[in-house]
C-alpha cells in the first residue's frame, strides 16, 4: 500500500463515525406530518333559522339540556351517565388503548432486570462432595430506535388512545341524546294516555246516549251500532297508549340502569280527571337558542370527527413504523453481578460481566416487508377515505336536523293556531249544552275534534324537541379537545 493511499484510508476512517452520526441523527428525525385529509365545506348553513342552539360557543352547548327547563331530564341524564353500563365498557376500552399506549412507549426506554440464581448439586467427580453456586447480576437491554420504528408505533398507539377517548365522550352524548329522547316519549306518551281517556269517555257516553236512543226509537240499529263502533276504536287506542308509556319507562329504565318501578313513582304525570276537563299533561318546551358558527369551526368538536382524525394519525404513524423495518436494527445488552462457588470446605467468588451488541439487516425476506409497507399504506388510505366520509356525513347531519327544527317550528306555529280555533269552540260547545242549546253527541263531538287538535299539537311538539336533539347529536355535544383533558 502506498503511502497516499495509506492516507486517504485514514481520513476515510476518520469521516466515518461522522457519515455514520449523521445519518443516525437524520433516521431519528420524525418524518413531516401528512397533511390532513378534510372536504370543502360549505361557508354557511343552507338550513339556518333564526333560532338555532349555542351561539357558536361550546360551553353553551354543553349546558344545553338545561334550556328545556326541567329538572328531571338533568337529573335523568346524570343518572345514566354515572350508571350505564355500556358507557363504562367504553370507558374499560378507552383505559385499555391507553395502557396499551403507555406499554409502546416504555418500550423505547432500556430494560433493568435483577437476577439471583442458585443451584445444589453433587456429582461423582468431585466425590459426590456437594456443591452450591450462587449468582446475582443485573441485566441490562436496549433496542436502540435507529429508524424511528419504536417510537412511530408508540407515537401510533398513543393515537389510538386519544381516538378511544373521543369515542368514550362520543358515547356520553349519544348516551345523553338517547336518554333525552326516551323522556320525551315518556311524557308524550304520557300526555296521549290522557287524550286518549278523555275521548273514550266521551265515546262512551254518545255510545250510552245511542243504545237509549235506539231502544226509545229514535235512531235505528245501524246509527247506534256505528256509535259503539267509534267506542271500541277509542277503546281499543287508549289500551295502545297505556302500553306506549309502559314501553318508553321500560326503555327509559334500561339507559339509566335503574329498576322501572321506583322510576314510574319518581316521573308520575298528574292524575287523570274524573270528569271531562281540557289536557293537562304537558311536553317540556323545546329551547329557542342560537348558532352563527361555520360549519368547520362548529364540527371540530365532534368527537366522532376527532376519533377519525386520531385513527388516521395512528395509521400514518404505523406505516412509517413498517417502513422503518426496512433498515438496520441495532440491540444492546450487558450484565455485571458477583457468582459464588461452594465445594466442600472450599469457597471461590468473584465479579462476573459481559456486554454484547447486535446489529441486524434485513437482505432478504421473500417480500414480506414490502408487503407489509404496502399494507400499511393501504390502511392510511383507507383512514383517510373514512375521515373524509365522516366530515362529510356529520354536514349532511347537521344540514338535516336544522331542516327539521326549522320545519317543525313552521308546523308548530299552524297546529297551535288550529288547537286556540278548536279548544274556543269547544268552549262554546260546553257553554251551548250546558244551556241546553246542543245536545250532548253534538257536544261530545265537537269536545272530540277538539282533543285531536290537541294531539297534533302534542305530535309536532314531540317530533320539534326530537329534531332538536338530533341537531344537539349532530353537534357533538358540546364535547370539546379542552374539556376531554378534565374529564
Amino acid at each position: 500500500m502506498t503511502r497516499t493511499n495509506a492516507k486517504r484510508l485514514a481520513a476515510g476512517s476518520t469521516r466515518l463515525p461522522a457519515i455514520l452520526l449523521a445519518v443516525l441523527l437524520a433516521a431519528c428525525t420524525s418524518a413531516p406530518p401528512t397533511q390532513t385529509p378534510t372536504p370543502a365545506l360549505p361557508t354557511a348553513w343552507r338550513g339556518a333559522p333564526a333560532t338555532l342552539p349555542h351561539g357558536g360557543r361550546v360551553a353553551e352547548l354543553s349546558r344545553w339540556w338545561q334550556a328545556f327547563d326541567d329538572p328531571q331530564l338533568l337529573m335523568l341524564i346524570e343518572r345514566a351517565q354515572d350508571r350505564s353500563p355500556s358507557l363504562a365498557a367504553v370507558a374499560a376500552r378507552r383505559r385499555a388503548a391507553q395502557a396499551q399506549a403507555d406499554q409502546a412507549r416504555a418500550l423505547l426506554w432500556p430494560q433493568l432486570q435483577a437476577q439471583a440464581q442458585a443451584a445444589r448439586a453433587r456429582s461423582a467427580e468431585s466425590g459426590f462432595q456437594s456443591s452450591t453456586q450462587g449468582r446475582g447480576a443485573l441485566a441490562a437491554s436496549w433496542e436502540v430506535d435507529l429508524f424511528g420504528a419504536q417510537r412511530a408505533q408508540a407515537e401510533a398507539g398513543q393515537a389510538l388512545a386519544e381516538a378511544a377517548a373521543a369515542q368514550w365522550h362520543e358515547a356520553r352524548v349519544s348516551l345523553a341524546a338517547d336518554v333525552a329522547s326516551a323522556y320525551l316519549q315518556l311524557r308524550h306518551a304520557q300526555a296521549q294516555e290522557e287524550l286518549g281517556a278523555l275521548d273514550q269517555r266521551l265515546a262512551e257516553q254518545s255510545a250510552a246516549w245511542g243504545r237509549e236512543q235506539q231502544r226509545a226509537g229514535f235512531l235505528n240499529a245501524s246509527q247506534a251500532a256505528l256509535l259503539n263502533t267509534e267506542r271500541a276504536a277509542a277503546t281499543a287506542t287508549n289500551s295502545l297508549r297505556r302500553a306506549e308509556t309502559e314501553i318508553a319507562l321500560q326503555t327509559l329504565a334500561l339507559l339509566c340502569a335503574e329498576p322501572a318501578a321506583p322510576l314510574a313513582e319518581l316521573l308520575a304525570a298528574p292524575a287523570l280527571p274524573t270528569g271531562f276537563a281540557f289536557p293537562q299533561r304537558r311536553l317540556p318546551a323545546a329551547p329557542a337558542l342560537r348558532l352563527d358558527s361555520l360549519p368547520a369551526q362548529l364540527l371540530a368538536q365532534r368527537p366522532d370527527l376527532h376519533a377519525a382524525h386520531q385513527q388516521w394519525l395512528a395509521a400514518v404513524h404505523a406505516s412509517r413504523a413498517a417502513d422503518a423495518q426496512a433498515y438496520p436494527q441495532l440491540s444492546l445488552s450487558g450484565l455485571i453481578g458477583r457468582a459464588e462457588l461452594r465445594l466442600g470446605g472450599s469457597s471461590s467468588s468473584g465479579a462476573i460481566g459481559s456486554g454484547a451488541a447486535l446489529l441486524s439487516l434485513p437482505l432478504f425476506d421473500g417480500g414480506l416487508r414490502e408487503r407489509q409497507r404496502e399494507a400499511a399504506s393501504a390502511e392510511v388510505d383507507a383512514a383517510a377515505a373514512q375521515l373524509q366520509q365522516r366530515w362529510l356525513r356529520a354536514v349532511a347531519e347537521v344540514e338535516q336536523a336544522l331542516q327539521r327544527v326549522r320545519a317543525g317550528a313552521e308546523r308548530q306555529t299552524e297546529v297551535d293556531a288550529s288547537k286556540r280555533e278548536w279548544e274556543a269552540i269547544a268552549r262554546r260547545s260546553l257553554a251551548q249544552s250546558q244551556a241546553g242549546l246542543k245536545s250532548g253527541p253534538q257536544r261530545n263531538d265537537t269536545l272530540r275534534t277538539a282533543l285531536a287538535a290537541y294531539a297534533g299539537v302534542l305530535a309536532v311538539r314531540h317530533e320539534h324537541s326530537l329534531s332538536w336533539i338530533d341537531l344537539y347529536r349532530a353537534l357533538g355535544g358540546g364535547w370539546s379537545l379542552e374539556q376531554a383533558g378534565d374529564s
